[in-house]
């Protein structure tokens, strides 16, 4: 499907929704009781790496030279840092549902406006069914979608024009890595304590299963993923004003493997990659199988207090590892590769008025890896480090 085509779905398929889940006529069907709802945003943010490039990639992003221009190596990536205005609506509609307990339809979307970098610019849409449940409990079926997202420029060819054997930064051939995202979580929550007056702690436990897709346009097919999840977590209320979490995911997401260019050492494994000089090309082209597959793990504690009345504060941490499962020989990239993200952040909420809310927050992360640079030339995440700052108002009817 193409880019335009599927834009055009996008946009049938989130009028439809938006204007079922508001209609009078639904509210109304069956039961009076159906009450239709809205919520929207409006935020600015600031992101000092949207590109999560390395500390060498940065500078070169932002004084390109002749052989970058000319491999496209950083093509529509404008600017090494961006401010984003972002706005969102949220409709749905509320009634009684299973054994008389609310039920919650609803359909939302985002749009992202890039000043610095448009090719960034993007939609994102989700779809949910939420069932209330016995003791303050309830589950939630979720569907978030994203029709079209610009990554970075990834390696996808190179010519040897010099015919020296030797591929240099000027004949490498760079593309845009652009995928569509389609990820379904079914979201469990349960009270398992109740606060009381006399013992004021509340417990909440909370599990999560999910599939989780992303492919990519052509002729980076060997950048899809797919594969399941599951998840855990666990609040603890104390008092009226203090609330501590504490949460888990995985997922293991398949990868084909699939034959990529990639830029080579042939000294590192005496192997004449392109057929020419034996195999004493240090920076050759290679036609190799790599395998993108990996398992993911997510470990976050956050801690949330009321100020005031008006006022919330939160604080979270999160671990992210990923570890690759690449038996490729040649896969220099994905072989025997462990990423490891540490990330802060911070919100502060302001109640303005009824239904209006101002939030502030900002998020720092690091990611370090074993690897060293970018070995294949690919154009991959490494380590990197980012920070982000946003300021929004968000309102429901």
């Amino acid at each position: 499907m193409s880019l335009c085509s599927r834009a055009a779905w996008f946009a049938i398929v989130t009028a439809a929704g938006l204007t079922i889940l508001t209609s009078p006529a639904l509210a109304q069907q069956g039961d009076r009781s159906w009450r239709p709802a809205a919520r929207v945003e409006a935020e600015v943010r600031y992101d000092d790496n949207p590109f999560l490039l390395s500390p060498t990639q940065k500078p070169k992003l932002q004084t390109v030279s002749v052989a970058d221009a000319l491999s496209g190596r950083f093509r529509d990536m404008s600017s090494a840092t961006d401010v984003i205005p972002v706005t969102g609506i949220r409709a749905g509609v509320a009634g009684p549902g299973l054994f008389g307990r609310a039920l919650e339809l609803s359909a939302g979307v985002a749009y992202e406006v890039n000043t610095q970098n448009a090719r960034r610019r993007h939609a994102e849409i989700t779809f949910g069914v939420e069932q209330a449940l016995a003791k303050a409990g309830r589950v939630r079926l979720k569907a978030d979608w994203r029709p079209s997202y610009f990554w970075k420029n990834y390696l996808s060819d190179a010519i040897d024009l010099s015919g020296d054997g030797s591929i240099t930064a000027d004949e490498r051939i760079y593309q845009s890595g652009t995928s569509h995202e389609l990820d379904v979580t079914l979201n469990v929550r349960q009270r398992l304590v109740k606060a009381q007056r006399s013992r004021p702690v509340g417990v909440n436990g909370e599990i999560e299963v999910g599939y989780f897709t992303r492919g990519y346009d052509a002729p980076f097919a060997g950048r899809d993923r797919r594969g399941p999840g599951a998840g855990a977590g666990i609040a603890v209320e104390l008092g009226p004003r203090w609330t501590v979490g504490l949460d888990y995911a995985y997922q293991s997401l398949h990868a084909d493997a699939v034959r990529e260019v990639q830029i080579l050492d042939e000294t590192a494994f005496g192997v004449d990659f392109n057929g020419t000089n034996g195999a004493g090309d240090i920076a050759a082209r290679a036609f190799e199988l790599v395998d993108r597959s990996r398992t993911e793990q997510n470990l976050g504690v956050s801690v949330e207090t009321e100020l005031s009345g008006a006022v919330t504060l939160q604080l979270a941490y999160a671990r992210r590892t990923r570890d690759f499962d690449s038996t490729q020989p040649y896969d220099v990239s994905d072989r025997g590769r462990h990423d490891a993200r540490n990330e802060l952040a911070a919100d502060l909420t302001v109640r303005l008025a009824h239904g209006l809310r101002l939030t502030i927050g900002g998020v720092a992360a690091r990611q370090n890896t074993n690897r060293t640079g970018d070995p294949g030339s690919t154009g991959d995440v490494a380590d990197y480090s980012r920070r982000v700052v946003t300021a929004g108002l968000g309102y429901r009817f």
